[in-house]
This record gives C-alpha cells, structure tokens and sequence, in this order.
C-alpha cells in the first residue's frame, strides 16, 4: 500500500530550530545518517489542557485526525506517538525540562531535501536572502505533511517543506552557557596556568583608542525568554503582526 501523507501547516508559532533549517545533519545519536537531515522546531502556547484542543493548531489537529483515519485505524488510539509535545514535561526519561519550552507545546520537524525558507517583507511573501535577519523566537508559519514513520508503525513524523518567517518576536536563548568562572574552573582542573591578561585602559585591549562594542544587544542571560510582551504580535487573536521591516 502506497504511503499516505497528509498535508497540514502551523500559522502561530516561534521557531526554536535554527540550526539545520539551511545545513543539513548527517547523523543522529553518534550514528552517520543515509540521507541528510533538515530539521526545525517550533513552540507554540499552551492555552488548553491537550493539544488539539488549542484554536491555533486546529488544522494540525485535523491532520492528525486524517492520518490515523487513513492509515492507523488499526491500531489503539493511544498507542500513536505524535510529533508535538507538552514542553512542561521533560522530553525524554531521564532528561530535564527544557526551560525555554515551559507553558508551550512543541513540535519538530524535518525534511531530507531543503526546506524552503520565506520572510514576509513589504506584506508579500519573498526569499529569504540574509538569514542574520533571524533569529530563535519570531514568529513563523510552517507547512508539509504527517506520515507514519517508516521504521515506527505507532510513530508519526512531520515532514516541514516550508517555513514563512512572519514577524520578529522576543529572542529565545536556546541552551545555558557556562559563564567565565566555570569556564576558568574546568581549565584549572586540567593542570592550566591561568595567567591572563595584563590590564587594560577602559575601551579595549591593552589601551589605545578602541571603540566599544556596542553594536550588538547582549543575549537574555541565563537561558529561557526574554521578557516577554503582553501579547503576540498581530490584529487577530492568532495573526501575527504585518510582518518585518522591509531591508534597503
């Protein structure tokens, strides 16, 4: 029987995955991959107790519906394992919550050939060219398809095609960095001299006329969001805001 996809799309959501949405992975678990790996996430509110009683992910839960109609009716209800999860619990036994995830539900997805990445700009749709225009946090639509897993009869993966950044929403701090103690404290235990720098006049390294760098905004410490604005960008209860500011 010829595989079944069903094709669904996610309009209100802040994507989380960066990484491979231009560079594919080729591997997974330590283990070299057949086929490259194009991977995105996003996370989307928590309004309701399950996810496919929330407004925004109506036509998501609808899909779901449709592939378990077509193609795992014969198979416990309970038993499939979907795509999204409740980002108030931790993502695998044993493994923390991921705190940028809390009060969120949170889907990945992936796709072996490139997805196709646009940025909404002057209110129409166009390539996105510059990716430093982005970043973890805005607000995307996403669109592909659900199908069951190949090597998982009870699994159902997300194939994402495309991505639509729509707006730019509070940056998202993916991970905890170590901070310079910690950092100076590992060095230490491996036998390094730390000697470090001689001191410098306030402006830069070792004196002289060196300008500040203060064109870059500092990254939100500690993990997790950014203070968060009251409510997401846009006119509707679910629309994003009109979109970016066209760049000149």
């Amino acid at each position: 029987m010829a595989r079944v996809y069903i094709p669904t799309s996610i309009i209100n959501a802040r994507i989380t995955g960066l990484r491979n949405l231009w560079e594919p992975s080729r591997e997974f678990r330590g283990q070299q991959t057949q086929k490259p790996n194009y991977l995105t996430s996003v996370i989307i509110p928590k309004t309701q107790q399950h996810w496919s009683k929330e407004p925004s992910l109506a036509a998501f839960a609808q899909g779901c519906m449709d592939i378990y109609n077509k193609a795992m009716s014969h198979i416990p209800f309970d038993r499939v394992t979907w795509p999204i999860k409740d980002g108030d619990l931790p993502p695998e036994a044993g493994r923390p919550v991921i705190e940028w995830a809390r009060g969120h539900w949170f889907l990945g997805g992936s796709s072996t050939t490139p997805i196709n990445v646009e940025i909404v700009q002057g209110g129409q749709a166009v390539k996105l060219m510059n990716r430093a225009g982005v970043k973890p946090g805005d607000y995307v639509a996403i669109s592909g398809a659900l199908a069951v897993k190949q090597n998982d009869q009870y699994g159902v993966k997300m194939y994402v095609n495309n991505v639509l950044f729509m707006a730019p929403g509070e940056e998202i701090a993916i991970g905890n960095s170590e901070t310079g103690a910690q950092m100076m404290a590992k060095a230490q235990a491996q036998g390094l001299n730390i000697q470090g720098f001689a001191p410098a006049h306030a402006g830069g390294f070792g004196g002289g006329n060196v300008l500040p760098f203060n064109s870059f905004n500092a990254p939100p410490q500690g993990g997790g969001f950014a203070p968060a604005p009251a409510q997401p960008p846009g006119q509707a209860s679910f629309g994003p805001a009109p979109g970016f500011t066209p760049s000149r």
